[in-house]
């Protein structure tokens, strides 16, 4: 109670200092040093061509356009204190190095630190993360002109932390959008990344998470979930991630999960599933790309389910002959069964894995023979012999109308 108490009167006590080229306090490092903990820091207008170091609790502001340039000699702005707030201000030219990871931003063994409203632009990495608690990441817009791939570096980036908010940021030209590792009890929400060199959001090893309503577009490689169990994902968009090696979402090594109501739409592969165990994906729109699902036979007991299949040029394929998960209540634009009981169901089974992406998935050259008289021989083949493929992928209930579901994602 007697702490509580302490803290109280301090932050009642703060000051604001106003830090102005030519002014009593002209340096941002001046007034850091001079300040009190819980003291606010008002930055006015001007480039200030410095490298801070915030080793106690402030809040920093920057108005009018207020600039720090690193000049490329290093990290711009070193945290290393809790409860620091730096908004508002323009952050550039961080050193780059391909031995060592310079930052616009970067906090490090702390907690509740909030970064809000800044410009980042020109730098290695614009704002990492290490080992810290109940930091916020809100409203940033955040790009990078480097084109070296040794030098360049991730938007947002976080390792080793819990309970971390990140939303609201507008993410272009970067290594990785946002990159998380080792990140526990997070929520990722309303943030546009686009552009980037690889993924559009990379994380690994981070459990218990939850992305929503999130837009990761023309991303070179689009988005990885890799080794990560308890994670749910939802009402994102994953759209125009186009190349040999482009996913709208790639899948690997994870568990139990949830993936409901995103929008995937005109990628090479929208899903690719590669060890997937135990997961929900459902309530989904897989439109307009080049494959559906593709789905590695070290997947098992997932439920696919309740989600549209239109325009793609493949709705399903497989490296595997045996199937344990379940595929029932899809909507599939290729069906022509029928509802004779009116039930909203086909009354035939239908069989999305073609012979043709069967032998495609062995033997990438195949596609050269897409749309040619072949592959009509083919589907002809299977139509007349189903035993040509593996019949367990099946859906027993085909949706004869299309799903819908309101989405709290913002265009």
């Amino acid at each position: 109670m007697t702490m509580l108490c302490a803290m109280l009167v301090s932050v009642a006590h703060a000051r604001v200092i106003t830090v102005q080229q030519g002014g009593a306090v002209s340096t941002i490092s001046q007034a850091i040093s001079i300040a009190q903990p819980h003291d606010e820091i008002v930055v006015t207008s001007g480039t200030y061509h410095e490298q801070l170091l915030i080793d106690k609790p402030l809040k920093i502001s920057g108005v009018a356009d207020a600039v720090i340039d690193g000049d490329k000699r290093g990290t711009n702005v070193e945290v290393t204190a809790d409860d620091v707030t730096i908004g508002g201000l323009t952050i550039v030219n961080s050193a780059r190095s391909s031995l060592r990871d310079y930052c616009g931003i970067h906090v490090s063994d702390a907690r509740r630190v909030n970064i809000i409203g800044n410009k980042l632009r020109s730098n290695q990495f614009s704002i990492m993360l290490q080992n810290c608690a109940d930091c916020r990441v809100i409203g940033n817009d955040v790009s990078s002109d480097i084109d070296s791939m040794p030098v360049m570096g991730n938007a947002i980036h976080c390792w080793k932390c819990d309970s971390l908010y990140v939303g609201g940021n507008s993410v272009g030209h970067n290594r990785d959008g946002i990159y998380f590792e080792f990140v526990y009890n997070s929520l990722i929400e309303r943030n546009v990344v686009e552009g980037c060199e690889r993924y559009g959001l990379h994380f690994m090893f981070s459990h218990f998470n939850v992305y929503r309503w999130n837009r990761f577009s023309r991303n070179l490689a689009g988005v990885a979930v890799m080794y990560t169990h308890n994670v749910e994902m939802t009402e994102n968009v994953f759209e125009n991630n186009a190349g040999g090696s482009a996913y709208g979402l790639l899948l690997k090594d994870i568990s139990h999960a949830e993936i409901k109501g995103n929008k995937l739409i005109n990628n090479t592969v929208a899903v690719l599933m590669d060890g997937g165990t135990n997961l929900m994906f459902h309530h989904n729109d897989l439109k307009g790309n080049g494959w559906g699902m593709r789905i590695v036979a070290s997947s098992q007991n997932d439920t696919i389910t309740a989600n549209n299949f239109v325009g793609n040029t493949f709705d399903l394929s497989s490296n595997g002959s045996y199937n344990s998960n379940v595929f029932d209540g899809n909507f599939w634009d290729k069906y022509n069964g029928y509802d004779l009981n009116s039930d909203g169901s086909g009354d035939v089974p239908y069989h999305p894995l073609s012979l043709y992406t069967v032998l495609a998935e062995r033997n990438a050259g195949v596609l050269l023979f897409f749309r040619s008289l072949l592959m009509s021989l083919l589907n002809e083949a299977e139509h007349q012999v189903p035993s040509l493929t593996p019949d367990s992928y099946v859906d027993n209930c085909p949706l004869m109308t299309q799903m819908s579901y309101d989405s709290n994602l913002k265009s």
